[in-house]
């Protein structure tokens, strides 16, 4: 069976004084987001897909996003799709578990060393990403990887570029998308990209 680990980045604890925990739509199952949106259309189209979710992802340690990863079915057919955060935590997985899948999408990828634009640091920040991506970890991904950006969000074209360098990764750039916020309802060009592999 088709498998796809859709996985979300690290949100802000509270948006507008609300906790992002009580907000329906940050919620990555959320069939009103991009993500949720793709996880629907693939499996009417018959793909095994997960939305794991980081509780309390903010303060979320290394440790709590593993435990979560080591819950799902991965193997050779997997597409991993991780968007910022969640797109380095699908690749440190792959290099510290050794398992290899069949294609990697990062979505606007975080990465070491790239810090938000206003400066603001979540409390495990270190931990999460204080693991280096290197190109030996091109072996463990069968056919490719893509990273998805948009024209404006330049800030992580830094980590974009390192991505493709390591990792031989096609870029697709797209318009207006920002960071790909959960406020974006649909994303056909994920979901062709998943359909395609």
């Amino acid at each position: 069976m088709k498998n796809v680990v859709l996985l979300h980045g690290i949100f802000p604890e509270r948006f507008d004084g609300v906790l992002i925990a009580d907000i329906p739509l940050c919620d990555p199952n959320n069939e009103g987001n991009w993500m949720g949106w793709t996880k629907k259309r693939l499996q009417e189209k018959g793909y095994a897909v997960a939305c794991p979710v980081i509780v309390d992802v903010w303060n979320a340690s290394w440790q709590q996003w593993k435990a979560e990863l080591d819950k799902l079915t991965i193997d050779e057919e997997t597409i991993f799709v991780g968007l910022s955060a969640g797109g380095y935590a699908l690749l440190r997985y792959l290099g510290e578990s050794k398992r290899k899948v069949k294609k990697v999408i990062l979505v606007a990828p975080g990465a070491p060393g790239f810090d938000r634009e206003d400066g603001v640091r979540f409390p495990h920040q270190d931990d999460v990403y204080s693991y280096d991506i290197t190109s030996q970890l091109k072996s463990s991904i069968q056919d490719q990887v893509v990273i998805f950006v948009s024209n404006d969000a330049d800030f992580i074209l830094k980590a974009v570029e390192v991505y493709q360098n390591l990792l031989d990764a096609k870029v697709v750039r797209l318009e207006d998308r920002g960071y790909f916020s959960f406020l974006i309802p649909e994303f056909p060009e994920l979901f062709k990209e998943i359909e395609e592999s």
